[in-house]
Formats: C-alpha cells, sequence, structure tokens
C-alpha cells in the first residue's frame, strides 16, 4: 500500500470517533452507533469525507468538507436501497457505496442545526427534521454526496443488510465473494502482488 493511502486509511480511522460526537444529539432514546465505515467521496482529489454510522434503527450519514461538516439521521424506511461494489484492484478504500433515498417516503429524516443557541455556545446543536424541499436535495444527492468509496466490514454489511430488509429497503452487493477470497490471502502474497 502506497505511504499516501496508508496516511489517508489513518486518517479516516481517526475521524470516525469525530463523526460520532458530531451525530450523536441525533441519537433518540437508549439508541446507539454498534457499526460504521469510512470513506472519501473520490479516491484522488477528494472533497468530502463521509462516514456510515449504523444504529439498530437508523442510518447516520456525517460529511465533511472544506467549506463545513453535515450529520443525518436516516430511518432505514427512508432507504430505497443501497449498492456496495468491490474493487478487487484498489489498494484503499475498495467498496463503492451508492445510497438512493425515497424523497417523499415516510419517516424523519433529522440534521443539526447550524446556529448556536443564543449565551450557550458550547451547547449541543439541536436536531430539526428537514422538510420536503430539503429531503428532495438530499435525495438528489445536491446537499452532501451519497456515494463514495469506503472500507466496509463483513459485520458492516451483514448488518446492514438484515436492518434494510427490516426497513422495507434492499442491499446489493457485488463483489462479496472477491472480498472474501482476497482477505483470505495471507499478507505476504497481498504484497509481493502490489509492488
Amino acid at each position: 500500500m502506497a505511504l499516501l493511502d496508508a496516511f489517508k486509511q489513518q486518517v479516516l480511522n481517526l475521524g470516525r470517533s469525530e463523526a460520532r460526537a458530531k451525530a450523536r444529539p441525533l441519537l433518540i432514546d437508549d439508541e446507539a452507533f454498534d457499526r460504521s465505515a469510512a470513506g472519501l467521496d473520490r479516491r484522488t482529489s477528494e472533497g468530502f469525507v463521509l462516514f456510515w454510522l449504523l444504529s439498530d434503527r437508523a442510518l447516520y450519514l456525517v460529511a465533511g468538507s472544506a467549506t463545513g461538516d453535515w450529520a443525518f439521521r436516516i430511518p432505514y424506511e427512508c432507504i430505497a436501497e443501497m449498492a456496495l461494489d468491490f474493487d478487487e484492484n484498489a489498494e484503499t478504500l475498495p467498496w463503492y457505496i451508492r445510497l438512493t433515498l425515497f424523497p417523499d417516503g415516510d419517516g424523519v429524516i433529522t440534521t443539526l442545526e447550524d446556529v448556536e443557541e443564543l449565551g450557550k455556545p458550547l451547547a449541543a446543536p439541536m436536531p430539526r427534521v428537514i422538510d420536503g424541499g430539503e429531503k428532495e436535495h438530499l435525495a438528489q444527492g445536491a446537499v452532501i454526496p451519497l456515494a463514495g468509496f469506503a472500507v466496509v466490514t463483513k459485520k458492516f454489511r451483514t448488518a446492514l443488510a438484515r436492518r434494510l430488509e427490516l426497513g422495507g429497503g434492499s442491499l446489493h452487493v457485488h463483489g462479496e465473494d472477491r472480498a472474501a477470497a482476497q482477505r483470505r490471502l495471507p499478507t505476504r502474497k497481498r504484497s509481493k502482488d502490489t509492488e
């Protein structure tokens, strides 16, 4: 793995805790994050860092760019489908994730207020429901990217498939067999193949 790719991966791993902290005010009741994936909107000249966080009730999409940060709580019933494609030739971020939302479906998508409470600069931002126009813009990918390259574990894929099915959505995974075969390769052989 190239040094730059290794550095990017380390930064993304460190960013997971920041993403969780950003999305934490959107959690409802006893909800908690239990799986996550981290990635970028593109493998080169990326504009967004992306995090997909799972709870038992919703997918949390956290995005950061040079101009700001966003966090959305998206109940599984708002997700029409997700697609994961594995690229066996990629040395870093081998999975491509695409998210498709119902623009007018059931379920309430929330985000964080972007104004701080007067007199309380350190208070956590308050959640707010996004309206129909915002929901449509989000579904079109006009607010933040709804697709990106990531590292996605088998446990993440399994949990996501089960939760989307319960919410009425679907998950399409392409290359699961190639990902499993690559995972079984000895580390030394993989490094020789990439030299």
